[in-house]
């Protein structure tokens, strides 16, 4: 197995060490800050609670974090299966900006928020990831500008779709209580 290729083969398993922190935490921490967030960023919190997001159960966030661990270990499988490495590219990108927007919240709200660890020691994976596929000349850097847009496009266009199972799931469970 080449670098390049064992690179690739831990997003995954770097992409579960963040969302662990995530899915253990999420429940906890916002039965513990839903009124300081309610306080300090009344429309944000406002736009979640209309969709339910701050009732999701631990369960609940499992599923959607399963949808896009499924997502990202296929696209990295494939890849370095068929050669087709734009397409981790892509994935990569997505998981990063998903990084550094965490790490923005956790900025902004000034206090620990349930991904900031994880972010912190999985963002030099990426980083290095990046370096390492840009040395190997795998794709030119205009074609890694496009895959980087297509993986943020992908990105949130799976994360609709988790939030949809998501939503399925919250439904049932109410439904089954």
């Amino acid at each position: 197995m080449t670098k390049i290729n064992l690179i690739m083969m831990l997003l995954p398993f770097v992409f579960m060490v963040h969302e662990y922190e995530e899915i253990i935490m999420f429940r906890r921490w916002i039965d513990r800050n839903r009124e300081e967030l309610k306080k300090r960023y009344p429309k944000i919190e406002s736009f979640f609670t209309r969709r339910g997001t701050f009732d999701y159960s631990t369960s609940t966030f499992a599923v959607g974090t399963a949808h896009e661990f499924i997502l990202i270990s296929v696209v990295s499988f494939c890849s370095v299966w068929t050669g087709e490495y734009q397409w981790w590219f892509a994935a990569l990108t997505g998981y990063s900006v998903h990084l550094l927007i965490h790490i923005a919240q956790w900025i902004v709200y000034q206090k620990y928020v349930p991904v900031i660890i994880t972010s912190l020691l999985t963002l030099p994976y990426c980083i290095y990831a990046f370096v390492e596929f840009a040395k190997s000349s795998i794709l030119s850097p205009s074609r890694m500008f496009v895959w980087a847009v297509i993986g943020i496009v992908l990105t949130i266009l799976s994360l609709f779709s988790a939030f949809f199972c998501m939503g399925r799931v919250q439904r049932w469970e109410k439904k089954n209580k």
